[in-house]
């Protein structure tokens, strides 16, 4: 059993928050689905780097959420992924997908957009305690990737389009 207890209004699904008015020392009880709501909101956060429901308060964005049903914008994102969120955050939790099935939706996106070999840096696979190769990144091979311009590749990155995940880019 899961009780409505502690929580920020702004990543907290609209059920826990809701108008029912209860008795002293009665709580309200919901289920695993407003975890889907409250990944969702999170993902969304993640994808655009921006405060979900920017410019209102939390006793705002608790209103908007649950009386209004509103949402943070989907208009920026692919289709399919766009389906993912918005599927999380459906206004009856019980037409929420469960974590599995979101496993699965995400799962079957990332096939669609990601390369069927998985591109890793070979650095990675570098055992740290090893001595370093002669052809080891130094500042050298750093300038080598920037361009004629001298632009560096975070610079380069600012002037692409952006695409799923883009604020990662700038974590690496």
């Amino acid at each position: 059993m899961m009780i409505a207890e502690t929580g920020t209004y702004r990543w907290m699904g609209p059920e826990l928050y809701g108008t029912v008015t209860l008795r002293q020392g009665e709580k309200k009880h919901y289920n695993q689905k407003v975890d889907a709501y409250s990944f969702a909101i999170i993902l969304w956060e993640l994808l655009h780097n921006r405060l979900p429901f920017e410019g209102m308060s939390n006793l705002q964005v608790a209103y908007a959420a649950n009386f209004k049903n509103m949402r943070p914008g989907l208009e920026d994102l692919l289709e399919d992924l766009a389906m993912i969120l918005s599927s999380c955050w459906m206004e009856d939790p019980d037409a929420r997908p469960n974590f599995s099935q979101i496993i699965q939706m995400l799962l079957h996106y990332f096939s669609t957009i990601l390369p069927s070999k998985p591109i890793l840096p070979s650095r990675l696979f570098v055992n740290e305690n090893a001595p370093m190769s002669p052809e080891s990144p130094d500042t050298s091979a750093l300038m080598a990737v920037c361009n004629f311009t001298g632009d560096t590749p975070r610079e380069m990155e600012h002037n692409k389009p952006k695409r799923f995940f883009f604020s990662f880019n700038q974590c690496y």
